[in-house]
């Protein structure tokens, strides 16, 4: 596990953290179970940012319970699979200090012209209040050069990951 400082400073959970993949932000309902939805995130210092809407049940339990739990993971076929469990807390940042937080999230994962495009500026505009993630432990879990990782890769006998497609509308 680890610690403080450390989690910052591991190599993958760097490598993770440079990286454009979609996370997993867990936090606690208010009965007590894991709420676990995917964010997108930009690394600020020491802090990982994640923009959302105010709206969002994440923002409401944050405002009643701090703690939580960034996933990050990079999976590929078979056993080439590395990521990273991050506990800490999360601030919620509201109003006008939320607004660069917010671009510099959605700057990690849509161009400047991107987000001038009308219907993603309208699809983003929800995103209105940011959570600043401190990490204060951490573990994590590379197995992308165990043997039989290389073995599936080698052999080409992993069965691929499949993305979903976009829904289509019954026109119906």
């Amino acid at each position: 596990m680890l610690r403080g400082g450390d989690v910052l400073d591991d190599p993958l959970v760097r490598e993770l953290l440079a990286a454009r993949l979609v996370g997993v932000l867990a936090t606690l309902d208010q009965a007590g179970p894991p709420h676990a939805v995917p964010v997108w995130w930009a690394v600020r210092g020491a802090d990982v940012v994640m923009a959302t809407s105010s709206r969002s049940r994440k923002v409401r339990n944050l405002d009643r319970d701090t703690r939580a739990t960034l996933v990050l993971h990079d999976s590929r076929p078979g056993a080439e699979v590395c990521g990273a469990s991050l506990r800490g807390r999360a601030e919620i940042v509201r109003g006008a200090a939320a607004g660069a937080l917010v671009e510099l999230v959605h700057l990690h994962y849509v161009t400047p012209a991107g987000l001038d495009l009308p219907e993603v500026r309208e699809f983003l505009a929800f995103d209105d209040v940011a959570l600043v993630f401190r990490p204060d432990a951490a573990w994590t879990w590379d197995e992308r050069h165990n043997p039989a990782a290389a073995a599936l890769r080698a052999s080409g006998e992993a069965l691929p990951l499949v993305p979903t497609s976009p829904r289509t509308e019954d026109p119906g």
